[in-house]
């Protein structure tokens, strides 16, 4: 127990010198600290990175980054190995871990420990931490571990197995509440962003988290500056602000417009309470009923929130009061604003408030590491949001794009094998008159419609050419003489009988009495001319019946056509008879 102590209040006093002097050597006063099992996942990101450009896999065996996590202890220590196994790629991990914490605006406890010794005054109190205990606490060798993240030596009960899910329950949901008091304090903090940016469920998984990580990355920004500007010029709309309706981010407008306007919230409450204590209670009970909304009270994140803003509670109190001791003794507000600040509310607001977080968040970066590395990296975010919840390297993992090559599951490929063997059931069809002329429908198309011979298309497919006009026959002077036409009168019925007899000549019924017109020879070829060229095209279509001739008297007209054909017979063969009804 007094090795514990010893050990906390050396890791304190070295947080605290710090922290003072932290503006010597940072750009920025709100830096923050990662602890144990954070620096642990930023390390595991690191390795997955470089294996993505050895490999091409975002990918990393847990055995490998617990082999890169001593190996880098031991080098920021500045320990020797002891003939233990170096990491593979140790230099592109440790190169990719320090980007990370410089992009992020972060450091680790190592860190802290090495600028501890150039920032330490002569006043502060001698240095009783040692390279090797610092490096067995991370590690998870020290004493000062809890009793409850040891693992039994008999197997799990129901009762112990249950005490253990509410340790886990407990702390990610400790680390929920951290991560955003850190987002508040820190904007570039990518890693406490993944931990909030679903927490409550907003529906933005996986999907989503890959869309805000290019988008970050284009823009070279940190995640929640790609967020909130997304949101922002979405807001704003216009058309030289708003972003295109093709960007990726517009799938997720919903989730991320709520994730922003929660924090606006949080930070409205942060620059306008005067009281910083009073400010951290505000933060802390919006973030607990943002946690808890539609969760009952049997719930074990229910009761693990509770108890959480409980001890949150206590502990920005006490904070409050030793802040405010000590500005008091030196004279000196620590808000105290300069003389040439134009508006003070707004260069200082909130600026006692940001102290007490950093304060809060630096005792929790001296939390003692987890036990359990496996439940950790793997399964420690399905704690809140049940099956929709992933651990840190698979979010950081881009979704591969379907290829087609992966296996389908069974069920899907057995169906689809059913599908090929069962038998189609075959159609009735309702043909055609001339369905006689159809090929079996078993032949494929191409082989109906590129037969070689015409003889085998459907007659029905097969549609009579347009009728069009013979040109006009012009006979010779020589051998067609023009002669004169001689009119006969005949009797009506003999000239209508003698008209059906013979189809060379024309017919044509008028209004007045029945007359046959003689024609010369060469209007006799343009007729039979036309005729012939109407019947070759008409050679598929059925004959036409022509209607009967009505006569009114049918006695006497068959005597008369008969001597109606002597006479046109005796006549000259170069004179046709036109025959006027």
């Amino acid at each position: 127990m007094g090795t514990k102590r010893t050990m906390e209040g050396s890791l304190k006093t070295v947080v605290r010198v710090f922290r003072r002097e932290c503006h010597r050597l940072l750009d920025s006063e709100r830096t923050t600290v990662h602890g144990a099992d954070d620096m642990l996942m930023v390390l595991q990101l690191a390795a997955a990175e470089v294996c993505k450009q050895e490999r091409g896999d975002f990918s990393v065996a847990l055995s490998d980054v617990l082999v890169a996590w001593k190996c880098l202890l031991l080098d920021k220590l500045h320990l020797s190995h002891d003939g233990s196994p170096l990491s593979e790629n140790y230099d592109l991990i440790r190169k990719e871990y320090d980007s990370f914490l410089k992009r992020t605006n972060t450091v680790d406890l190592i860190d802290v420990y090495n600028m501890y010794k150039q920032l330490r005054r002569d006043e502060d109190p001698e240095d009783s931490l040692t390279a090797m205990q610092l490096f067995e606490f991370l590690y998870g060798n020290a004493e000062a571990v809890e009793v409850t993240e040891l693992t039994p030596p008999c197997p799990a009960t129901p009762s112990n197995r249950a005490h253990r899910c509410s340790s886990q329950v407990r702390r990610v949901v400790r680390r929920v509440f951290c991560s955003y008091l850190g987002l508040l304090v820190n904007s570039k903090n990518d890693l406490a962003l993944v931990h909030t940016l679903n927490a409550p469920s907003r529906s933005l998984g996986h999907r989503a988290f890959t869309d805000l990580k290019h988008a970050a990355h284009d823009s070279s920004t940190s995640l929640f500056l790609a967020v909130t500007s997304f949101v922002r010029a979405v807001q704003l709309g216009g058309k030289g602000y708003a972003p295109p309706q093709s960007d990726p981010l517009r799938k997720h407008m919903k989730g991320l417009s709520q994730f922003v306007h929660f924090t606006d919230q949080l930070e409205e409450i942060l620059g306008e309470c005067p009281d910083s204590s009073v400010a951290g209670c505000r933060i802390m009970s919006g973030i607990r009923a943002a946690l808890l909304k539609g969760l009952s009270n049997g719930d074990p994140v229910y009761a693990a929130a509770e108890d959480t803003v409980k001890q949150l509670k206590e502990r920005i109190g006490q904070i409050h009061t030793t802040l405010k001791e000590s500005a008091s003794s030196t004279g000196i507000s620590p808000a105290r604003p300069k003389a040439y600040a134009i508006n003070h509310a707004t260069a200082y607001g909130g600026r006692e408030s940001v102290k007490l977080l950093l304060t809060l968040l630096d005792e929790e970066a001296l939390a003692p590491p987890c036990r359990n590395k496996a439940e950790l990296l793997t399964e420690d975010q399905t704690v809140l949001n049940g099956t929709e919840g992933v651990c840190l390297l698979f979010l950081y993992k881009s979704p591969e794009a379907p290829s087609g090559l992966s296996p389908q599951p069974l069920q899907n490929r057995v169906q689809s094998q059913q599908g090929h063997v069962k038998p189609k059931a075959r159609e009735r069809v309702i043909r055609s008159q001339f369905a006689c002329t159809y090929q079996d429908d078993g032949l494929p198309l191409n082989r109906i419609l590129e037969f070689p011979s015409s003889s085998q298309l459907p007659t029905c497919v097969h549609p009579a050419p347009k009728r069009t006009s013979p040109s006009p026959v012009i006979a010779p002077p020589e051998e067609e003489p023009e002669t004169t036409s001689t009119f006969v009168e005949v009797d009506p019925g003999a000239a209508s009988s003698a008209l059906v007899q013979r189809s060379g000549n024309s017919c044509v019924r008028t209004g007045g009495p029945a007359r046959l017109q003689t024609v010369t020879k060469t209007s006799k070829r343009k007729l039979a001319s036309k005729d012939c060229v109407e019947q070759g095209s008409e050679e598929n279509q059925p004959p036409q019946k022509r209607p009967p001739a009505k006569a009114s008297n049918p006695g006497p007209a068959k005597k008369s056509s008969k001597a109606a054909g002597k006479k046109l017979i005796a006549g000259q063969g170069k004179l046709t008879s036109f025959f006027r009804l």
